[in-house]
């Protein structure tokens, strides 16, 4: 769904010969994986409130859990997937249909295809589809203590049609709408609706781009406190999605996410964004020298966070990939400078921010972006 197959066995070479920057990413990825291997599972339903999920904004943890539950599962699933994709091992292939099945099939434990919330649905769901595209087709499918592919499919078809594709904010285009739309784009993959695939970038292209001025800022996203963090937020849901447009591109009616142009001339949209932005990853206070006379308008709330610089640098380990331009090559390894620590939601992230060099992780989609999406333009394909 998010790399092709042949990216994985192009990056096992790499990692047998002990290449850089694969070799350490695939460390780190391992040791993820021997923890998904060892969790039990979990789901919404382990509060005791119900099947439907809930959460709460991040002014009040303890009323995250579902979200917490949700962020770690996908993980696990993903990191499942893909260590099946890498191994060929049975054992991963195993445990992420068990983990899959407590979440979305089991009567007892599943979650209700509704949606409830939104971000924090979008930004967890679709690792969890992906886990499910890559071991695809397993036999494990075919035992009867676990629910069937097909019911997964009516699960996920089910959801996105309870979603909708409206703008969901007052403001207009924001952020949460590109999230929506990659999770649109990436439930498509999975039931292999093409014209659901194509609708949800067809969205992105006219809609997703809204707020997007010529000089490469987001205007809905500048007026928030923590605007730079929002709008790199931003960048990463249009980037994710960028990457399912570029694996299946085949399938579009138009151009990738990547190569789709606003304001025309030899710069794409995504592009724009990405070069406007770059240069504040490493220097946060210059970005709020940027709203001098109305510094409200581009306020670091709670300073740059190593958090929020590892979320940067995550992504722009995937924009270096497809661009190759040494101004995100330095943008991804700006992130030893936070203002301070802010902890996450789950330990493999926390070792991401704590050691704030390569390897890089997204907390949202892609996970070790160093080993899965790290310089392609290397690898032998």
């Amino acid at each position: 769904m998010f790399i092709h197959l042949d990216t994985v066995a192009a990056i096992r070479s790499r990692v047998e010969s002990g290449a850089s920057p694969w070799a350490e990413a695939y460390e780190a990825f391992t040791a993820d994986v021997q923890n998904a291997m060892a969790a039990a599972p979990e789901s919404v339903t382990d509060n005791g409130d119900g099947h439907e999920f809930k959460t709460k904004g991040p002014e009040d943890p303890e009323a995250r859990k579902d979200y917490v539950k949700a962020i770690r599962t996908g993980d696990r699933i993903r990191d499942l997937g893909l260590a099946y994709q890498y191994t060929g091992s049975d054992q991963y292939a195993e445990k992420a249909i068990e983990l899959l099945n407590h979440w979305f099939l089991d009567s007892e434990t599943r979650m209700a295809p509704v949606k409830t919330n939104s971000i924090e649905l979008f930004i967890t769901l679709p690792k969890m589809w992906w886990g499910a595209e890559l071991v695809r087709g397993h036999e494990r499918w075919n035992d009867d203590s676990v629910g069937s592919e097909a019911d997964l499919q009516e699960w996920i078809q089910t959801f996105l049609d309870d979603v909708g594709h409206d703008i969901p904010t007052s403001f207009g285009q924001q952020n949460i709408f590109n999230w929506q739309e990659m999770s649109h784009a990436a439930g498509a993959v999975y039931l292999r609706d093409w014209d659901r695939f194509r609708d949800a970038m067809q969205r992105n292209r006219e809609d997703g781009f809204n707020q997007l001025r010529e000089d490469g800022l987001l205007e809905n996203e500048i007026v928030r406190a923590s605007s730079l963090a929002y709008s790199l937020y931003a960048a990463k849901a249009l980037v994710t999605a960028a990457e399912l447009s570029r694996i299946y591109a085949d399938k579009l009616d138009g151009p990738t996410l990547y190569e789709h142009e606003k304001f025309g001339g030899d710069k794409g949209a995504i592009e724009r964004i990405l070069d406007a932005h770059a240069p504040y990853v490493g220097d946060p206070e210059a970005w709020e020298a940027l709203g001098e006379g109305d510094p409200e308008r581009f306020e670091n709330e709670h300073g740059f966070p190593a958090r929020k610089q590892e979320a940067a640098s995550s992504l722009y380990e995937v924009a270096y990939s497809y661009y190759e331009k040494d101004t995100y090559l330095e943008a991804l390894k700006q992130s030893g400078r936070p203002v301070k620590n802010v902890p996450t939601y789950v330990s493999a992230q926390q070792a991401a921010i704590n050691d704030p060099d390569r390897p890089h992780r997204d907390e949202r989609i892609l996970g070790w972006t160093t080993f899965s999406h790290g310089e392609r333009f290397r690898l032998d394909l």
